[in-house]
């Protein structure tokens, strides 16, 4: 248990020197590749709906099976120093903290040089269109990629790594690019996607509320307020149709002391987002940088409890083995 803990200490460490490997190596773009060959080739996923549920469920069970299973296995046929450092690059490329701060910090530099510069930017962060975005719908959609990132990008993979290495943080991976490719309730993926969104639900509950938690926890590190955080949280996180993004949103809505959600649009059709904190003002040009610092700094604290923890059990079962001696 302590040389896992090590592992996703230098994983992490990694990620933060790093950033992503080149797209070529990186295990979530052959992820993608994976997903689009299974949209493809998914028995009935052009017939019945019943017939697209039982494929979609089929595809949302078998790759993120699949994945822990090619990864376990590729760990444990490497020679034991190279299958360490092998572990430790691949949570690396779980983690994506470096990339979410310089994207965030990128939006936050091209809004000061211009609305063109801010829309461009801002839309390497979010799936809604940003060609009409005014200036301050780039900075909410800045602080809100951030707020759900923070989680599906950063804790919820360090959690998982915590659990079981890199095998279960990859596996993870393949659950929420699931998501983010077919879990969708448009014509094409209503049916087919289903299971891959619920799953991804599931999975990211516990994460989504990590998240949370340590972002009230150190709010105070960007100017914010930890009872502010928890209070919008348990005020508006329900008024979100997701158990998990609605949770994050609130939270940093809470944290930073600003206003959240709103009208936006996703390929021309207008789409009423819950508005999170509406007591607060709105967000502006700085508030995308503390939101990502705000992201640092509560990962850390998720990384340094969970290494802890991992400690904790790992003392408690060596002092159990000496008794039984």
């Amino acid at each position: 248990m302590t040389a896992t803990a090590v592992k996703i200490f230098l994983g992490y460490t990694l990620d933060l020197m790093a950033g992503e490997p080149p797209a070529a190596w990186h295990p979530v773009c052959w992820m993608g590749k994976a997903v689009d060959l299974a949209d493809w080739a998914a028995p009935g996923r052009e017939r019945l709906p019943r017939s697209q549920r039982i494929s979609g469920a089929a595809t949302a069970v078998l790759l993120p099976t699949g994945t822990y299973l090619l990864t376990r296995g590729f760990l444990r046929l490497l020679p034991r120093p190279f299958s360490g450092v092998a572990e430790v690059a691949l949570i690396s490329t779980a983690l994506a903290a470096r990339s979410l701060y310089e994207q965030a910090i990128r939006t936050e530099d091209g809004v000061a040089l211009g609305i063109g510069e801010g829309r461009e930017a801002v839309s390497a962060m979010v799936g809604r269109d940003t060609d009409e975005l005014g200036e301050d719908d780039i900075i909410r959609a800045a602080v809100e990629s951030v707020a759900e990132n923070a989680n599906d990008a950063v804790i919820a993979p360090l959690f998982f790594a915590v659990i079981g290495g890199a095998p279960l943080a990859l596996a993870y991976k393949m659950v929420n690019t699931l998501d983010s490719m077919i879990g969708y309730k448009d014509e094409q993926y209503r049916y087919f996607g289903g299971a891959a969104a619920r799953l991804d639900d599931s999975v990211g509950f516990i994460p989504a509320r990590l998240t949370a938690l340590a972002a009230a926890a150190a709010s105070s590190l960007v100017g914010g307020s930890s009872n502010d955080a928890l209070a919008i949280w348990r005020c508006d996180a329900k008024l979100h149709d997701s158990p998990n993004a609605g949770v994050c949103e609130s939270a940093y809505a809470g944290a930073l002391g600003v206003r959240l959600g709103g009208q936006n649009f996703y390929s021309g059709t207008p789409v009423q987002k819950p508005v999170m904190g509406g007591e607060f003002r709105k967000p502006v040009h700085d508030d995308i940088g503390r939101a990502a610092r705000l992201m640092y700094a509560s990962s850390a604290l998720v990384l340094g409890a969970g290494l802890l923890a991992r400690m904790i059990i790992a003392a408690f079962k060596f002092m159990g083995s000496r008794r039984k001696r």
